[in-house]
């Protein structure tokens, strides 16, 4: 009995409303600050959490602006992706501010509120259920775009490995993932390739990515009808520990989770488990044909993957 209602405790204080309601005097606190900048939103990101969750945390925060006319102003420091002591800002170390963005970089005087979750912005809850793919992704660029230096990287890559409008790209999240999607055996991952592949004759090549080193030996060793190109990934998982946790490099290891989704998002299809990472790839190209393997959890239903499997599902329905 006990250990239920402790259990009980434990999923209150995880859950969005719990979280939203505490961050309540801290979220009042920083949109009153932000009022003071006259047009212009300045957030600092300082979020321990995976890459494309704070991505999601920047496409709330430009949801926000594009609601209320204000220029937005996102940098992110520490955290999993930056440096100990705070100095670097990561964000902008990957990402170019376009537009009316960029000039908002010049202004002084600007106070920047800085959030260490989402909750503090208290977008989630606001805005999650409005999000459509093709809008997010026009919305992002229309303010932000990879670093020319991440493209010369993703460039050099596609011509390297081959990929292109005939490869199929798949990415396998595993590690913790379990906790906020239902799980895919090895095995069925594979055959939903082989299934695809045989469904689309024209694609001729395949591209891998994955976070667990096992999953990427088993991807490579099945006996595919095309060849198997793997992606560069140096920072992969220890163990049952996510490669965000691992204490690698922070900005290594946010370089290599942003490659690898372009990458994805130049393939012609994608066949995936739920991922921030890959889901994202939608974003970077709202052209991607994706096929997702097995939804995220009623508790994790979350945009894009949640998006996804919708359309997914009215997809299969219609047809």
């Amino acid at each position: 009995m006990l250990r239920r209602v402790v259990d009980r405790a434990k999923q209150i204080r995880r859950s969005e409303g719990f979280k939203h309601s505490v961050a309540t005097p801290r979220r009042i606190s920083l949109h009153a600050t932000q009022r003071l900048n006259r047009g212009v939103f300045a957030i600092e990101i300082q979020e321990n959490s995976g890459f494309f969750s704070v991505m999601q945390m920047v496409l709330f925060i430009l949801m926000y602006c594009e609601e209320k006319c204000l220029t937005p102003c996102i940098s992110a420091r520490g955290g999993l992706y930056g440096d100990p002591q705070g100095k670097l800002d990561w964000f902008s170390a990957f990402f170019e501010p376009v537009g009316k963005t960029s000039a908002v970089t010049a202004l002084h005087k600007v106070r920047t509120s800085t959030v260490r979750d989402l909750v503090q912005l208290g977008f989630r809850q606001r805005y999650e259920s409005q999000l459509q793919l093709r809008p997010a992704s026009e919305l992002f660029f229309e303010h932000y775009r990879p670093a020319a230096h991440i493209v010369d990287e993703v460039d050099a890559n596609c011509e390297r490995l081959g990929i292109g409008a005939t490869t199929l790209g798949a990415h396998f999240r595993g590690t913790d993932k379990a906790q906020e999607a239902v799980p895919v055996s090895w095995g069925h991952f594979c055959r939903m390739v082989e299934q695809t592949l045989a469904e689309n004759p024209h694609l001729t090549n395949l591209f891998i990515s994955s976070d667990e080193q096992a999953f990427l030996d088993f991807f490579a060793a099945w006996p595919f009808s095309r060849p198997v190109k793997v992606a560069p990934a140096k920072w992969l998982a220890t163990g049952e520990t996510p490669v965000h946790f691992s204490g690698y490099p922070g900005l290594a290891i946010g370089r290599e989770a942003l490659v690898s989704s372009l990458l994805l998002a130049r393939c012609g299809m994608l066949v995936k488990t739920p991922s921030y990472l890959s889901a994202w790839s939608k974003i970077f190209n709202p052209e991607l044909r994706v096929k997702l393997v097995s939804p995220p959890r009623p508790d994790a239903f979350w945009f894009p993957d949640s998006r996804l499997w919708l359309e997914q599902e009215e997809q299969e329905k219609a047809a």
